[in-house]
């Protein structure tokens, strides 16, 4: 049997060509591997048993997301780890919105226990397995006498706060249409039963002399100054956090508000959902909290145990996107540096500029501002960048709400508005204009999604960016709900494909089976598999890594964008030669490696291996073997 040992590197191993044509790579957006969903509520749990603290997160997004720590106790790094979870949702979304995540042993088995809080109340999902592999499995009635108390919005918080060696619980109140308690009040749960059986009644006593903090409460429990019990910390909606010490003991606790204890924390965040937990492996609890754009905010403490100083640290959890919702992408190279930047356009009908301070082949984005970036795009903007005026810079076409196109000419980076060319276009709601030469006659053509699918229109150009109806390009091309065209040769056959991104995640793609001349359109979505978006796709195709495919960047509603490496073959040639019969690939060992892994295989037959190792960007780090293996 054949074997092969490797270095440490972070590899994708390729041995054979898949259906999959596109590859996730979180970090090119989420550089610490954390994606950002709208209104994220984190929590912290060591799932897998290996010493470090992975992260869990909730959001509106209809799941909890669980992220493992692939670093360690003192340098966290996360990566995405869907199988976590699985089973909770093998048939589909909890509908629970909302979703705040708790992690406790409530039965005293020594693994943790998950609940999830969400519009539907709490949800209990026992471990039945260990500290080191879960095994969920749902008990759909344990909190059935604390729902019909909490409401359709309350976030779960458990500590030990009568000194009795069991979980008590405490639900912060949230702001709900679908109604409920006071929002902005907090009830308690004594738990009556026991470490290994808990049973838990209403007991407000638990939480004497905690206010009504207004609109939506969000609880944390930590002994932040190490006195032996549990402290509680309080986010808020565009407020500081408020702290309450407990100076009164670990079975009586006398709750005293502590003013500046967790000073300075911004106040302009909607949405504080704060958790405690040492990420830096110093002893200390740092603080973390989620957003309502789904950013996580990290406080690290620079001072101790029991003295805690918190300081804002904005490079971990470094989230690259817009600033608000309703993402989409054009992609172009701007400053003209030889790698491809882009923009995006918002809610608020901002012009977002994306440079690429990387290069050709290793992307690294940065948010920044430029010269266009103080336009004013109108509401739900979609900018793209196209050289209408052919004097080989980037012009900015938007759409936005109300349906018409807004144009501004580039004059040396000097942005003027030009109010005629697109003057009584108007397609209804949400404009977002595409450009191609659709019938190669060498200037540019516009596809214009809107909200309305009979409003999706092609609009031919007369040669002298005079743009006319012209239905029969149409032919063939579906409608979605808020569309957002966009043209790209993804078959490489020498015409403009097309890909319609819409407003419920959806994302079609038609391939042109005409010329370049006369477009004959062919919907194709199996070209987009396995790609998965759950609002707003607008996505944007270019060569970002160099090897002559176009990858893709999805934006989505919620701010976010998404990165896909082209995996599809570049070109196939006929071979005569059979394929290796019953060709197997082992697991590797260890794994993970540490600090080399090797890798086994077998071959049925003996002929000419090539084996390549490849990063997750598709680049060859090394060539195992070139040549002639005999079977085995």
């Amino acid at each position: 049997m054949p074997y092969l040992r490797l270095p440490l590197l972070t590899i994708l191993f390729v041995a054979s060509l898949s259906a999959q044509s596109w590859i996730k790579i979180d970090s090119v957006f989420s550089p610490f591997g954390v994606t950002a969903e709208n209104f994220s509520a984190p929590e912290y749990c060591d799932l897998d048993g290996d010493g470090d603290l992975d992260l869990i997160v909730g959001s509106t997004g209809n799941r909890i997301e669980y992220f493992k720590n692939i670093g360690n106790k003192t340098s966290p790094t996360y990566r995405k780890d869907t199988t976590m979870f699985s089973f909770i949702y093998e048939n589909g979304y909890q509908f629970t919105n909302a979703s705040y995540p708790a992690l406790v042993d409530l039965d005293n088995d020594n693994d943790y226990d998950l609940i999830i809080g969400g519009f539907t109340g709490l949800h209990l999902y026992w471990n039945l397995g260990d500290s080191t592999t879960v095994d969920w499995l749902r008990d759909s009635t344990f909190f059935n006498s604390v729902n019909a108390q909490i409401g359709s919005d309350a976030e779960p918080a458990f500590a030990d706060l009568d000194g009795d060696g069991d979980q008590d619980l405490v639900c912060g109140i949230g702001e709900s249409l679908l109604g409920g308690p006071t929002p902005g009040i907090f009830l308690a749960f004594r738990n009556v039963g026991n470490a290994a059986s808990p049973l838990f009644s209403a007991d407000n006593s638990l939480i004497t002399g905690i206010p009504d903090v207004g609109l939506n409460a969000y609880p944390a429990f930590c002994d932040l100054d190490k006195d032996g019990d549990q402290d509680l910390v309080i986010g808020r909606d565009l407020q500081s956090l408020l702290v309450y010490k407990n100076n009164g003991t670990a079975a009586a606790p006398v709750w005293v508000s502590t003013n500046g204890l967790v000073s300075p924390v911004e106040v302009t965040t909607y949405w504080k959902n704060p958790v405690l937990a040492d990420l830096d492996g110093d002893g200390d609890p740092d603080l973390t909290y989620g957003t309502s754009d789904g950013t996580i905010k990290y406080y690290r403490n620079i001072g101790t145990a029991s003295s805690p100083t918190f300081q804002v640290y904005t490079a971990f959890f470094q989230m690259i996107r817009t600033d608000g919702n309703a993402a989409n992408v054009s992609i172009a190279d701007f400053d003209k540096d030889k790698d491809l930047d882009f923009i995006s356009g918002d809610w608020l009908g901002g012009i977002q500029y994306f440079r690429n301070d990387g290069d050709s082949i290793h992307p690294n984005f940065i948010r920044t501002t430029s010269s266009f970036t103080s336009l004013d795009a109108g509401s739900y903007s979609t900018p793209v960048f196209v050289d209408i005026d052919k004097d080989g810079d980037q012009d900015i076409v938007s759409g936005e709400l109300l349906g018409t196109l807004r144009l501004w000419i580039n004059n040396n980076g000097t942005f003027s508005a030009n109010t005629t060319m697109f003057a009584g276009i108007d397609c209804g709601y949400r404009s977002a204009p595409a450009f191609t030469d659709i019938d190669n006659d060498g200037d540019l053509d516009m596809l214009l999604g809107s909200e309305e699918s009979a409003q999706l229109k092609f609009y031919k150009n007369n040669g002298a960016n005079v743009f006319t109806p012209n239905d029969t390009l149409l032919a063939g091309i579906g409608g979605t709900y808020v569309a957002y065209p966009t043209f790209v040769d993804l078959d490489k056959d020498g015409d403009m494909d097309l890909a319609v991104g819409g407003g419920f995640g959806d994302l079609f793609y038609y391939e042109n089976t005409g010329t370049p001349n006369a477009p004959v359109w062919s919907r194709n979505d199996a070209r987009m598999y396995p790609v998965e978006v759950r609002q707003g796709a607008a996505a944007g195709f270019a060569d970002f890594d160099g090897d002559g495919r176009a990858d893709m960047i999805i934006g989505q509603y919620n701010g976010n964008f998404t990165f896909y490496k082209n995996a599809a073959p570049a070109s196939v040639r006929q071979n005569s030669a059979a394929a290796p019969g019953d060709f197997r690939l082992l697991q590797n060992y260890p794994n993970p490696f540490n600090p080399s892994t090797t890798i086994q295989f077998t071959l049925g037959s003996a002929g000419q291996t090539t084996m390549t190792v490849h990063d997750l960007l598709g680049r060859t780090v090394a060539v195992l073997h070139n040549g002639t293996l005999s079977a085995g």
